[in-house]
């Protein structure tokens, strides 16, 4: 028995596989069905919190991955022959840091070099380490690695991994990048390694090599700076804004969507600023800058400024200039490629908005530098030349006379469930469960985690445990606000969920929670009226009466389908929405 911290901070309880050798279906280790309870709670909690699977499903990334991993270790294999260094050592060490499933040390030990590999891998996240042990011995099992490669895994830190001496390292893995690039505390891991001296003197390699970052200078609305961003900051660290006046750039967005909806607007192109190489500590702390241009794009009665930065990186795995991977937007030719939830563009305001004129360039220095704590990138964006008072004051004018919205706040208390049958394929794919061919890997025992049911049933129709989504936010891009509820939401209602709840006797949460328990059970009959193809159940609560953009005006919970339908009348049963180890969602076709 271990215990492990979940996403919410709690302590969780596990069976891990060394309590139980056997532990198949009916053992008592990770995967057995004594451990079950913890298991779907952990996984509720990582369907709604991380984008892990989505990154699994990311053929793209996969190849691109493997890619590099092959190429660098044929490359270390060749200058090691040339290199006294080795002597006649007839082995390869090879380190993957934040291995998760395992997936990138499958692939290095999958190499087609003659020497013997050496794997060592490491996973802080104990229910994530266990899968990746079970993945790995599934994929010895079959005969999918040959049996002279080894992989030893270690449920540690990388700087608490002791068995590479100094020097003997040759190649160093991972995927510890976000959308920020360095929020998963890449720049440590390899801070760590040059600090010990890890990897060998002349021949060792870094995967991914190197990075260039980029940004784009925008006009965002009020709605974007005074809700998404302040959002999105609830749950970092740090300030927005630095005592010295930059802006850290770590909040998440879809760049496409938003500018699709007119949300924000590029005021620049996308402007390289910084590069990053991965394979030396050397001058991380060096501050970069950039001068550029920029006007309005306005007729000269609008008012025009620049008050938000987006952030876009791209990488270059194996520093051979063959293998990239990158978070441009569309609009920079990335048409095609895939949906991607889980690397989308960061944005962060300005300290203070910079006035634009519509007949005049006005000049300004773009600053930037990694963060301090390295988990991070920071930009300042200041203007050279002469911008008038006049200027600012027309704005500030502008924003006064801006009418606020109000927000009247309901009197009486109903809470109702709005269910609605999707057809959403980025998701059909980005969620997919994984199969036996990621790459050639079978990732199957992965779905333990990251893609499963509720209840463990062969019975058709249960979908998956549900992941939250800002519909809008996320496929904007694709839908305009009338083809939204056409193409995507294709059939919807509302039921009441908890009737006529006086909280005046008891605390008002408190009624909610004994009403909220009581409905166990209920099944919705759908008429669509016309064939559908129905692919996800998308639903949420809401105390307001009046949701009549629902769908595009706040998140909600998305559960994908284990089968597309395509029908016209249907039947939904749902039951333990309260339940930590999740809902249980039933759509079946009549």
């Amino acid at each position: 028995m271990q215990f492990c911290l979940d996403k919410h901070g709690e302590w969780v309880a596990i069976l891990t596989n060394s309590d139980n050798k056997e532990d198949e279906e009916g053992g008592d280790g990770f995967f057995g069905k004594k451990n079950e309870k913890h298991l779907k709670k952990i996984a509720k909690i990582l369907a709604e919190t991380t984008t892990w699977l989505d990154m699994l499903n990311d053929t793209q990334r996969n190849v691109q991955f493997q890619r590099a991993i092959e190429n660098s270790l044929e490359s270390i294999e060749l200058e090691s022959k040339k290199n006294s260094e080795s002597g006649n050592s007839d082995y390869l060490n090879v380190f993957d840091v934040g291995s998760g499933t395992g997936l990138l040390s499958l692939f290095a030990a999958r190499a087609a070099v003659e020497k013997t590999l050496h794997i060592y891998s490491c996973e802080m996240y104990l229910p994530v380490f266990l899968v990746g042990e079970r993945v790995v011995r599934d994929n010895v099992r079959e005969k999918r690695i040959p049996e002279t490669r080894s992989i030893k895994m270690f449920h540690k830190r990388s700087e608490d991994v002791s068995v590479i001496g100094k020097h003997e390292l040759d190649l160093l893995i991972s995927e510890l990048l976000d959308s920020s690039l360095l929020g998963e505390g890449w720049l440590l891991v390899l801070k760590d390694a040059f600090q010990r001296e890890l990897l060998r003197k002349n021949h060792f390699r870094i995967v991914p090599s190197k990075a260039k970052i980029s940004v784009q200078l925008l006009t965002a609305s009020s709605s974007v700076l005074d809700v998404d961003l302040k959002k999105g900051r609830s749950g970092l660290f740090g300030d927005t804004i630095t005592s010295d006046g930059y802006s850290r750039l770590d909040v998440q967005c879809h760049f496409d969507s938003l500018e699709k909806r007119g949300r924000i607007r590029a005021i620049s192109k996308r402007i390289q600023v910084f590069e990053i190489d991965f394979t030396s500590d050397k001058n991380w702390g060096r501050t970069e800058s950039v001068h550029v241009s920029c006007k309005s794009g306005l007729s000269s009665l609008d008012i025009d400024e620049i008050n938000a930065v987006v952030m876009f990186w791209e990488i270059d795995l194996d520093g051979t200039g063959t293998s990239f991977l990158n978070t441009f937007s569309r609009a920079d030719g990335n048409n095609n490629q895939n949906y991607r939830r889980h690397w989308r563009q960061v944005i962060a305001p300005l300290e203070s908005p910079i006035p634009l004129s519509a007949t005049k360039e006005i000049p300004l220095r773009i600053d930037t530098r990694i963060a301090d704590d390295y988990l991070a990138f920071d930009v300042k964006v200041s203007s050279e030349g002469d911008n008038t008072m006049k200027l600012k004051k027309r704005i500030e004018r502008h924003k006064e006379i801006v009418a606020k919205a109000t927000i009247q706040k309901t009197l009486t208390k109903q809470m109702r469930l709005y269910i609605a049958l999707a057809n959403i394929p980025e998701f059909w794919s980005s969620r997919a469960p994984l199969g036996v061919d990621v790459c050639g890997l079978n990732l199957t025992k992965a779905n333990a985690l990251l893609c499963t049911k509720s209840v463990e049933s062969n019975r058709e129709g249960y979908c998956y445990q549900s992941f939250k989504s800002d519909l809008l936010d996320e496929l904007g891009h694709r839908y305009s606000m009338t083809e939204e509820e056409t193409s995507m939401i294709l059939w919807e209602t509302c039921v009441p969920f908890v009737n006529d709840v006086d909280g005046k006797e008891k605390g008002e949460e408190e009624v909610f929670e004994e009403e909220f328990k009581k409905k166990k059970k209920f099944h919705i009959d759908v008429d669509a009226g016309c064939e559908i193809t129905a692919n996800h159940v998308v639903f949420l609560f809401s105390e307001n009466h009046n949701c009549a953009n629902k769908w595009r005006t706040q998140p909600v919970s998305v559960a994908r389908m284990d089968r597309q339908l395509t029908g016209k009348k249907f039947r939904i049963i749902a039951s333990n929405f309260h339940a930590e180890e999740g809902e249980c969602i039933r759509v079946l076709k009549k």
